[in-house]
């Protein structure tokens, strides 16, 4: 019994969808890497700020649909995967935030030859990893984080709660029973997973929490907020864990990502172009001041000695009027 529902846990069934599913209205290059299946698709100006979707436990890059034409009609690129285990990625099993850090480094290398600000912006799992890879690393721009859980313990109690309807008590020693399980099933440890109580992040935040999440306690929300050390800002939800968020919802997160992110408004060629024109100017500018300057020493000069000379000229001609 235990085993199927550790196993259940642990390798959530996989997201079925089609190329075609993917489609949002804006181009789409699809692409791999070691394993994990990439989508970016490319709004329709110059930009140098991308938006990296990570999803929640049992989704794939097909939840990040729903908000990509949102995001590239606000002048954005947008970029979502599949975690490892998930959607058509590789993989055996999840880990809750651990090993999909890793794929998110991954991902973020592949976008940095591209892009100067890259925000991430996740879901439920997804928020979670994107905090643990923003704890080690300050190459992101901003954090939309969506009901992110600070200790996994919680969640997996939860949803043995929610599953079977059972008291806290006899919860709490199903989840030890399960927890020794996985660990002996997968040599994985979800007693491990647990964000610091002091997030060492700085980069701008902005937190979705919903006092009606059955999944995430309230305290989960309330621990990162308070224990975050940048800018950071909380909206408050009406919904549960797995609703849909609202068109306004999404215009909020689009709106903080573009405070955030001042957006570019020239193609490459001609910020290159331009960029070339300023140095020019600047060249021929500052050889205008060289020259400028070295004709006001030479009048200065020759006014010097013109004065000389003819202060000399009225001391000679006192000496005179003396030795009459």
């Amino acid at each position: 019994m235990f085993d199927g529902y550790c196993r259940q846990i642990m390798q959530p069934k996989r997201v079925a969808y089609n190329k075609s599913d993917l489609e949002c209205g804006f181009p789409r290059q699809d692409f791999q890497l070691q394993g994990l299946q990439c989508s970016l698709y490319k709004c329709n100006k110059y930009t140098q700020s991308c938006i990296l979707y990570l999803h929640g436990y049992n989704g794939s890059r097909l939840e990040a649909v729903q908000y990509a034409s949102f995001v590239c009609k606000n002048d954005f690129d947008f970029c979502s995967f599949d975690f490892q285990a998930a959607g058509q990625s590789q993989g055996d099993f999840v880990t809750f935030g651990l090993k999909e850090e890793e794929n998110v480094a991954l991902v973020i290398k592949y976008l940095k030859e591209k892009y100067f600000h890259i925000i991430l912006w996740g879901r439920s799992m997804g928020a979670t990893t994107a905090l643990m890879y923003t704890q080690n690393n300050a190459n992101i721009r901003c954090l939309v984080l969506d009901s992110p859980f600070l200790v996994l313990e919680d969640v997996v109690i939860n949803l043995i709660k929610l599953k079977l309807h059972t008291p806290d008590i006899i919860n709490k020693g199903l989840y030890e029973l399960i927890r020794r399980c996985i660990a002996k099933l997968f040599q994985f440890h979800i007693n491990k997973i647990q964000l610091p109580q002091h997030l060492n992040i700085t980069c701008p935040m902005i937190l979705l929490a919903s006092k009606q999440d059955h999944l995430i306690p309230q305290y989960h929300f309330d621990s990162i907020f308070k224990g975050y050390l940048g800018h950071k800002r909380m909206v408050v939800l009406q919904s549960n864990h797995n609703e849909q968020r609202s068109t306004e919802i999404i215009k909020t997160i689009i709106g903080f990502c573009q405070s955030m992110t001042p957006q570019s408004r020239f193609s490459p060629t001609k910020y290159h172009d331009r960029l070339l024109g300023d140095l020019d100017e600047q060249k021929y500018i500052a050889t205008g001041i060289k020259i400028k300057q070295k004709i006001m020493r030479n009048q200065s000069a020759s006014t010097h000695n013109k004065n000389s000379a003819q202060i000399q000229k009225d001391k000679a001609l006192m000496q005179l009027s003396i030795l009459k």
